[in-house]
């Protein structure tokens, strides 16, 4: 039978030295793998840790922003007496617009129906049709 020879340079190296090179290599990457394999389980534990942390922070603060109450007939915001405030109590005015609206109550002597309301900038039909209800003069 015949022997195999793989040339490295000038001298034969025969299959098995190579088979054995090959061997020690993959052990010694097995031989790794039982430490990494403790390295991902524990990372793998810490991970779920932190997951179960955070489902108990979402249950517990389901809301970004609590829901405001909804209010009643007689909390009206009276639009020729209302503050800053209490303007931006309303649904789509801020600063700039409650600002607006007192700004437009004191040139034009106060407002004569909530209508008027669609004088001034940035306030239209649907901004007026949220906030009907709880509008008053």
């Amino acid at each position: 039978m015949k022997q195999h020879h793989l040339f490295w340079g000038q001298k034969p190296i025969r299959a098995s030295w190579l088979g054995l090179l090959f061997l020690l290599c993959c052990g010694i990457s097995w031989a790794q793998a039982p430490s990494f394999d403790q390295s991902y389980l524990r990372w793998k534990a810490e991970q779920q840790a932190h997951d179960d942390r955070l489902k108990q922070k979402q249950l517990q603060n389901y809301y970004l922003a609590r829901p405001t109450q909804q209010s009643t007939s007689s909390e009206k915001i009276r639009l020729n007496q209302a503050s800053l405030e209490q303007l931006q109590q309303l649904n789509g005015i801020g600063e700039k617009k409650a600002q607006a609206i007192v700004d437009y109550r004191q040139k034009n002597g106060g407002f004569k129906s909530i209508d008027e309301l669609q004088n001034i900038k940035g306030i239209g039909p649907k901004l007026l049709a949220k906030n009907r209800d709880r509008l008053g003069l």
